[in-house]
């Protein structure tokens, strides 16, 4: 299993890096980063300002946070907290436009290289993968939000993002990986059989998703440059989605050709 998981990561890497995936990469960056640019110019200013005036009120937090060492003004902390919403907002965005853009098409190019034998089903599982990212993603921002006030906390805030990510990332594409080739019920048995390493896949792709987040920790100077580092994170975001899609694409297939390769020899020696 951990050798199949290794070697997936590897031909993922690999696929990632291809020229057509490279450039498929780019839509979903162009949609999430002039969505992210509209957002700034319409509605920053006027969401510092309400968020300024909410801080202004709460002198306990700011004593509370002056206690733990910030020296930041008030503008600084409202600036802080919404960077800290409007990051995971473009995250999820870009997790979405990945898993309806890039994930297709990374599961059509592994079956097509490596597993030539499994064919495209008409099983309707694009409404079925709409209605189940629509759910993970309520799902996922509900965790989110309750789980807000705790990334004040040093370790946790290290640990619980990742792995609300990982496990989105595992649901969303762990389910359309499979989409076009599994009917529903080898999808639920795969997935079911491989929960556990799909959870433990999706938060290494979590933890590797918030590496682009430490170039909008350099203070004042992230807030200088942020049209420039949102750009370049996003960018990151999607090569590091990309990767995470391919990586989910080769291991569950390949175990999808396993599973019917049991199947078969089951059928053999019942016969």
């Amino acid at each position: 299993m951990r050798r199949l998981v290794l070697h997936s990561a590897w031909l993922a890497l690999l696929d990632a890096l291809r020229p057509r995936m490279l450039a498929l990469a780019l839509l979903p960056l162009a949609v999430a980063g002039v969505s992210a640019w509209l957002v700034q110019a319409l509605f920053w200013d006027r969401w510092i300002a309400a968020l300024q005036v909410w801080v202004q009120g709460r002198a306990w937090l700011l004593d509370l946070l002056q206690g733990l060492g910030w020296t930041q003004a008030a503008h600084g902390l409202a600036a802080a907290i919404l960077i800290a919403l409007g990051v995971p907002a473009l995250i999820l965005l870009t997790l979405l436009l990945v898993a309806v853009i890039v994930m297709p098409a990374a599961s059509r190019g592994v079956a097509r290289r490596r597993f030539a034998q499994l064919q495209p089903r008409d099983n309707g599982y694009q409404a079925q993968s709409l209605m189940w990212s629509a759910w993970i993603t309520v799902a996922g921002l509900a965790m989110l939000v309750l789980s807000l006030p705790l990334w004040f906390i040093p370790l946790a805030g290290l640990l619980i993002p990742p792995i609300i990510w990982g496990w989105m990332t595992a649901m969303m594409f762990g389910f359309d990986a499979l989409g076009p080739y599994a009917c529903p019920r080898e999808r639920r048995q795969l997935l079911r059989e491989h929960r556990w390493t799909l959870l433990g896949m999706g938060v290494a792709s979590g933890y590797l998703s918030t590496l682009p987040t430490l170039l909008l920790t350099a203070g004042w100077l992230a807030l200088a440059l942020l049209p420039v580092l949102a750009l370049l994170s996003l960018w990151l975001y999607v090569l590091a989605f990309a990767f995470t899609s391919l990586w989910f694409a080769h291991y569950l297939l390949a175990g999808l050709v396993d599973l019917r390769r049991r199947a078969g020899t089951q059928q053999g020696q019942a016969g």
